[in-house]
């Protein structure tokens, strides 16, 4: 995956249309992700933190403030929990009954579908992202805010910005993204 050129492109992304840019939010979060991913899940489940704003916090230089953002993610981010939470208690049947073939069906199915609701999420945040004049809070302060809205302690805060910022350098991104809009 070319991710590298295709983040740190502003000249050819300032033209982009907002389902280009959530094309390329997605695109950058599967890469990010894998190399987060016990970290992203353990702030989700022990602190409900939503991983797609953090991993918008990682993708652009300057957001929105905090309240339009999660104004915007609400009820998205309401349908995703729904059916993450049917997918885990599918996924504990599962745990009792493993060798049930439509079960194990289900639960691909209902992990796709949560796929798809977190794809969702993600274009919401980009919505709200797409009047650049509005992105006026450093991404860094808005993810230390929001988790600390959400009480992670500050040593988990503290290594989340380190082990951003190393996944990022490996990725071959020095620093977020920073379109000229969106």
């Amino acid at each position: 995956m070319s991710t590298e050129h295709r983040l740190t492109d502003t000249s050819s992304t300032e033209l982009l249309a907002e389902s280009d840019h959530a094309a390329l939010f997605w695109q950058f979060s599967l890469a990010l992700y894998p190399l987060l991913q016990t970290e992203l899940l353990a702030l989700q489940d022990q602190y409900s933190c939503n991983v797609n704003l953090l991993l918008l916090s990682a993708w652009r230089s300057f957001l929105p403030p905090l309240p339009p953002l999660m104004q915007a993610l609400s009820p998205q981010h309401l349908t995703t929990q729904h059916i993450r939470q049917i997918r885990r208690d599918v996924s504990r049947q599962l745990q009792a009954k493993p060798a049930d073939s439509l079960l194990a069906q289900l639960r691909q199915q209902l992990l796709d579908t949560e796929l798809t609701a977190e794809r969702l999420e993600q274009r919401a945040l980009v919505q709200c992202c797409m009047d650049a004049n509005c992105c006026t809070v450093a991404a860094a302060t808005l993810r230390q805010q929001y988790l600390h809205s959400h009480q992670v302690p500050l040593a988990i805060q503290q290594q989340l910005t380190v082990d951003l910022d190393q996944a990022l350098l490996q990725l071959g991104l020095s620093q977020p993204f920073h379109p000229a809009k969106a």
